[in-house]
C-alpha cells in the first residue's frame, strides 16, 4: 500500500465535529479494522477536534485542520488549530502519567487528552507553527492490532 493522505479543514464549531468522524470512517474503510477499534479511533479524533473547538478560539472564529495519513503499518491523525493553544506544561504532565486513564478528577474541564492517550499508541501535543495554536499528533500502529 502506498501512503494515502487526506486533509480536512472545517470551522471551529461543534456542528462540524461529525465531519472528522465520517472522514475517518472513509479513510479506514479498506483496512482490516474492527468496529471496536474504529469506534475508539473516532472517539480519539473527536476529542482532539473538540478540544480545538472548545479552547482554541475565544470568539469562535477560526478553523480546525485534520490530516489522516495511512501507511502499511500505521494510521496517523493530526488535529491542528491556530488559536490560543493549550497550556503545554499541563499537557506534558498528563502525557507523562503512568496510567493514562487513572486521573481522579477531570483536568481543565475534561479528560480528552487522557482518553486519547489510552486509545492511540503514540501521542504528541505541541504548539503550532510559530508558537501559535496546538497540534495533536496521534499514531495507531496497525500491525500490532488484532482485528
Amino acid at each position: 500500500m502506498s501512503e494515502a493522505v487526506i486533509r480536512l479543514t472545517f470551522p471551529a464549531k461543534a456542528d462540524y465535529l461529525l465531519l472528522a468522524r465520517l472522514a475517518l470512517g472513509g479513510v479506514v474503510r479498506d483496512l482490516s479494522i474492527g468496529p471496536e477499534l474504529l469506534a475508539d479511533l473516532r472517539l480519539a479524533v473527536t476529542e482532539a477536534c473538540g478540544n480545538a473547538v472548545r479552547h482554541a478560539y475565544g470568539d469562535g472564529e477560526g478553523s480546525v485542520e485534520v490530516v489522516f495519513t495511512v501507511t502499511d503499518d500505521r494510521l496517523e491523525m493530526v488535529v491542528a488549530d491556530t488559536g490560543a493553544g493549550l497550556e503545554l506544561p499541563l499537557i506534558e504532565q498528563l502525557l507523562e502519567e503512568a496510567e493514562p486513564l487513572a486521573f481522579a478528577e477531570p483536568v481543565d474541564g475534561g479528560m480528552g487528552i487522557a482518553i486519547i492517550r489510552g486509545i492511540v499508541d503514540e501521542l504528541e501535543v505541541r504548539s503550532g507553527e510559530g508558537g501559535r495554536g496546538t497540534v495533536v499528533h496521534m499514531t495507531k500502529y496497525l500491525s500490532q492490532n488484532e482485528f
